[in-house]
């Protein structure tokens, strides 16, 4: 092969690589549940801890080719009152578990807890606070929130409701690092729509699955086995967002 070609196959390689990059990065990812007594008592609760055993153990076992994050964190979105912090349970209490495992330990740390609000803006915080301790700047990090999206509304009205959302916080993640993004799950579309119009931010990009699709998760084990499940991660949850 003349040497000219050949710089231009390496060079086309060199970009190809650089272009598919970002979609294998490892990240550190933060997983909060929930624990309003509006939500811990539905049906999306329940199905939301089945979901993230298979979802933790998948990626720290590299099922599938779902990526090994550089850390993880699970902790509470919620507290007895405002600005109550919740625990946050590291990767090593979940390493080399099974998923009905991973699923039963969340059970046991979250599914008790009773009449506590939500509360985003204490758990944005912590993750900021943990990852200043840490020293977790330099990889891109995943939000996952196991949550109905909806914030304390003093009343029903429009005005309220763009209040309500216009108050979280995304302040403290917005210059951690490079690259952040949130996946709401179980949010319905109404919800989802507030938090991309509501919700003040200027780097952070949010995406959100509707309790219907995220019901769907078990049926894909059933039809094409783990792998099926693995792809419909990728391709629901994981996917890479784009910026609003």
């Amino acid at each position: 092969m003349k040497p000219v070609i050949l710089s231009l196959v390496l060079l086309i390689g060199a970009c190809n690589f650089e272009k598919e990059d970002p979609k294998t990065q490892r990240s550190t990812i933060f997983i909060g549940i929930d624990v309003s007594g509006s939500f811990t008592k539905t049906k999306k609760f329940k199905d939301g801890m089945k979901f993230l055993g298979q979802y933790i153990h998948a990626h720290l076992e590299n099922k599938g080719g779902l990526t090994t994050p550089v850390d993880l964190y699970v902790g509470g979105i919620g507290g007895s009152e405002k600005e109550d912090p919740q625990d946050f349970f590291p990767v090593h209490d979940f390493r080399n578990l099974k998923p009905d495992q991973i699923e039963k330990k969340l059970l046991k740390e979250f599914a008790n807890q009773k009449d506590n609000l939500t509360d985003f803006n204490t758990f944005f915080e912590r993750i900021r606070s943990l990852v200043k301790q840490k020293n977790l700047v330099l990889a891109p990090i995943d939000v996952i929130m196991i949550t109905d999206g909806v914030p304390e509304i003093a009343g029903k009205s429009k005005k309220a409701i763009k209040l309500a959302y216009g108050k979280i916080d995304l302040k403290p993640l917005e210059y951690l690092t490079r690259n952040i993004n949130i996946r709401i799950l179980y949010a319905n579309p109404r919800v989802g729509n507030n938090w991309r119009t509501y919700v003040p931010t200027r780097r952070i990009k949010v995406w959100t699955v509707e309790p219907r699709v995220m019901f769907g998760w078990s049926n894909q084990i059933m039809r094409q086995g783990p792998e099926g499940l693995y792809t419909w991660i990728r391709d629901n949850v994981d996917l890479r967002i784009q910026s609003r």
